[in-house]
């Protein structure tokens, strides 16, 4: 039964973004490809006679950095940090924490720094496998905080910072009694409405998901959050493709979990070129790891054709 429940939250996107594709949306996997794709750009501007390539893809860029002969485990590690990324939506698929939800921003933003800490003792003693696996799982923790939050609805174009720096403060969190959501609005398809105040005073909340909520917080929404209310699966406020709750505001949302990305990855790479390289892939060592694709994505050698995530 609850592998049943799994797959079928897995298969409707139940509380992330989505780990399959969907027409005119990005997923995790795209999400991670881009940003690897744009912060090697940065570390690879450091070898002589780089110029970016266009479009940007593996290939191009493996090149381009004089890799070339490491085009394939370049693409081996990004498969392997995206599987990682996508299994949270397994081994985690009910933890708040993981993804953002019911307003648990210190515990999200505490398994982020944990994570980082981590990666930089596994790169030191040189376990790269195990790296990747923690990679993956941060990366789909601060992505789901664009398409889970109204960081985005607050008019913010730019990454939350806080999320990957000990010493800054998340900014603005509402507390547990703070009412953040309209109630009993009639069906409009648009997604659930922030109170005024939420949006005028640019205090940050994020959706209830499961089967209950206090009253006046915003739900994620979707087919299996119960917390909308019998018939109610469209009165959340994600963004986890262009047909959720708050659709609309899904392309900005993925575009900024890019951006955020990118700086969590060159936070990592610290100006260590051999070990990022190790890291992602693109060395002469093939990646290495015990892992199979869950529900596998088209992969970069075929979905990420530039870094400005045009395909």
């Amino acid at each position: 039964m609850r592998s049943a429940f799994l797959l079928l939250a897995l298969l409707t996107g139940a509380q992330t973004f989505h780990i399959l594709e969907k027409p005119n949306s990005k997923n995790h996997q795209d999400i991670t490809a881009f940003a690897i794709l744009r912060a090697t750009v940065k570390v690879c501007e450091k070898v002589e006679g780089f110029t970016k390539p266009e479009p940007l893809n593996t290939q191009t860029l493996a090149k381009a950095c004089k890799k070339d002969a490491f085009k394939s485990n370049f693409e081996a590690g990004i498969e392997m940090i995206t599987h990682y990324n996508t299994q949270t939506d397994v081994t985690d698929i009910a933890s708040a924490k993981h993804h953002f939800n019911s307003e648990k921003f210190l515990d999200g933003k505490a398994l982020i720094i944990k994570g980082i800490e981590d990666i930089a003792a596994d790169v030191k003693k040189e376990d790269f496998e195990n790296a990747r696996k923690t990679l993956g799982s941060i990366l789909h923790t601060l992505q789901d905080f664009y398409s889970h939050s109204n960081w985005i609805e607050l008019g913010n174009t730019e990454p939350c910072t806080a999320l990957i720096n000990l010493e800054e403060s998340i900014p603005n969190p509402a507390d547990e009694n703070t009412e953040t959501c309209e109630s009993d609005l009639p069906n409009t398809n648009t997604g659930a409405k922030f109170k005024n105040n939420i949006l005028e005073n640019k205090i940050l909340t994020s959706g209830y998901y499961g089967t209950s909520k206090k009253k006046g917080k915003c739900s994620h929404g979707g087919t299996l959050d119960f917390t909308t209310g019998f018939g109610r699966g469209w009165d959340g406020i994600n963004k986890d493709a262009i047909d959720s709750s708050h659709g609309l505001d899904h392309h900005k949302a993925a575009d900024v979990a890019i951006a955020a990305s990118v700086q969590l990855l060159e936070k990592i790479w610290n100006n260590d070129d051999p070990s990022f390289f190790r890291l992602i892939g693109l060395h002469k060592d093939k990646p290495k790891g015990t892992w199979k694709t869950f529900f596998s994505f088209s992969s970069s050698k075929s979905r990420v054709s530039d870094a400005n995530g045009k395909r």
